[in-house]
């Protein structure tokens, strides 16, 4: 087996209980910070501030030493804490902590609590909260897999996150984000971002599901979307190639295209600016994407043959932006970016004497 196993551990630690969740992806709903604002300034406006925002210098002791009320509204030190620690803060006061703020268990219960803490945190700019949901939120172990999806866009960042799916390993589901994976386990709590490898079976059960994915995401295109070389007699396979035409490698395989064509094979050309829109092939392979015979074109780009290239200013040349975002989904880095039938990728130029029988046997 020539795969290596690269596993970097991402842990997502966490501490909260599983409840409602609101439109905008944070663990609250309306109607608790609508309930939370009453209470607070009942009960927390007049130390804290109206919005939340306290005191300008709530990092300085006062005269007897104890620092005054801090600001809630996520500009000072509250997000540092989990929601069991902020409860505990209003139930048992600060005083234990250097400061001045009263126990209000007898006050507020649970719920009421909950509610305040919505509240203030509904002030939170999204990257304060998603930085507190990455450290402390989690899923329960009966977590839906739309749960585990809101809490890895929170921790990541991003909202480019497939939902989960179980894999053939019980208890393990598999996400991906961008053109990278990820494997949860204990119910969401932590992540591995790598390969997962089957050792018994010799199989990288990641690189079956990036298969998968460049079958279906190249089953989408259009065939009008694409440059074809057909083969010159029967079609016995297609190669599918994600190309520059400033890539001097993708030129050389460009010159050999003939061969594959003899041996029967169908080469597809999709765009890929290595660059995206500062790469040096870009407004070229527009000129291509936007030619009546975009394989004539195709050779001429690439200088296997001799002729004027039409403006790159139609609606065909958007393909070349579309095959740029295709391309990073799927995983490609560089090019030439070959792509079997099955999915299977072979990274850059291979001689058209090895390349003909991995295409032709599937590798």
């Amino acid at each position: 087996m020539n795969k290596s196993i690269t596993l970097a551990a991402l842990t997502i630690m966490l501490s909260m209980a599983h409840l409602a969740l609101a439109e905008s992806g944070r663990w609250y709903a309306p109607g608790q910070v609508s309930r939370g604002e009453q209470l607070f300034q009942n009960n927390c406006a007049s130390c804290h501030g109206v919005n939340a925002e306290a005191t300008a210098d709530w990092k300085k002791t006062d005269s007897d030493g104890k620092y005054p009320p801090p600001p809630l509204d996520g500009s000072a030190h509250a997000w540092h804490h989990s929601l069991a620690l902020l409860k505990q803060t209003i139930q048992q006061g600060g005083v234990q902590m250097g400061g001045t703020m009263p126990a209000f268990e007898a006050a507020l219960n649970e719920d009421d609590m909950e509610a305040v803490i919505a509240y203030f945190q509904s002030k939170w700019p999204d990257q304060t909260y998603r930085l507190w949901a990455g450290r402390f939120e989690v899923a329960d172990r009966d977590s839906s897999t739309d749960e585990l999806t809101r809490l890895l866009r929170l921790r990541l960042g991003t909202d480019d996150i497939t939902p989960p799916t179980e894999t053939r390993i019980k208890g393990v589901y598999q996400t991906r984000f961008g053109n990278r994976y990820g494997y949860l386990i204990e119910g969401g709590r932590y992540v591995f971002i790598g390969e997962l490898v089957d050792l018994e079976r010799s199989q990288n059960l990641t690189e079956l599901s990036r298969r998968d994915i460049a079958v279906d995401e190249i089953a989408r295109i259009s065939p009008s979307d694409t440059v074809i070389f057909p083969a010159s007699d029967k079609q016995l396979a297609v190669l599918n190639v994600f190309t520059d035409t400033s890539c001097p490698y993708c030129r050389k395989l460009h010159e050999e295209v003939g061969y594959l064509q003899d041996a029967g094979i169908s080469v597809h050309y999709f765009p890929y600016p290595r660059g995206s829109t500062r790469g040096p092939g870009y407004t070229t392979m527009k000129q291509v994407w936007c030619a009546d015979d975009k394989a004539e074109a195709m050779d001429i780009a690439k200088g296997v043959a001799q002729g004027e290239l039409p403006s790159g200013d139609c609606a065909s040349a958007a393909f070349v932006d579309q095959g740029f975002i295709i391309g990073n989904r799927i995983g490609i880095t560089g090019t030439p970016a070959l792509f079997l039938e099955n999915g299977t990728k072979i990274d850059g130029y291979r001689p058209y004497q090895q390349l003909i029988p991995l295409v032709l046997n599937g590798l």
